[in-house]
């Protein structure tokens, strides 16, 4: 039997043992904020390029959308989305238009295109605000 407990023998506490509902709360934005840029270069969080598009899907979104920027037709998949906290199991889940998980998973018509993610380059600040959130 493992037996443990957050406080020293004298009383005086070792950690926050409710650390991960501030911590989570705090990490929404960053990753939120920390997947823009894997959007605008169209790579993958990963850093590897996004796959290009067959010639066929292009040629369909260039029909629906016109000539704009075929990633900013509306906007509202990047723009829209919000990491979802309050789940059980520990999890989060992103929040989008009903295309983005086709857009992050693909279909049998559209290679994925992952947009969301935790980067290496999050890493640093995930961990100094989880620990600030266990000491505190």
């Amino acid at each position: 039997m493992f037996k443990f407990s957050t406080k020293t023998n004298f009383g005086v506490k070792l950690f926050n043992p409710d650390w991960w509902e501030p911590t989570k709360l705090e990490w929404a934005p960053v990753l939120l904020n920390e997947n823009k840029p894997f959007w605008k270069n169209q790579t993958q969080p990963n850093g590897r390029p996004w796959k290009p598009l067959t010639n066929q899907y292009r040629a369909w979104k260039k029909r629906k959308f016109g000539e704009q920027p075929i990633l900013r037709a509306t906007g509202k998949m990047q723009d829209t989305a919000k990491i979802l906290t309050n789940l059980r199991n520990d999890r989060f889940e992103v929040l989008t238009t009903s295309v983005g998980p086709y857009h992050q998973f693909g279909t049998k018509k559209m290679a994925a295109r992952p947009w969301m993610s935790v980067p290496d380059s999050s890493l640093e600040k995930l961990s100094g605000i989880a620990w600030k959130n266990i000491l505190k």
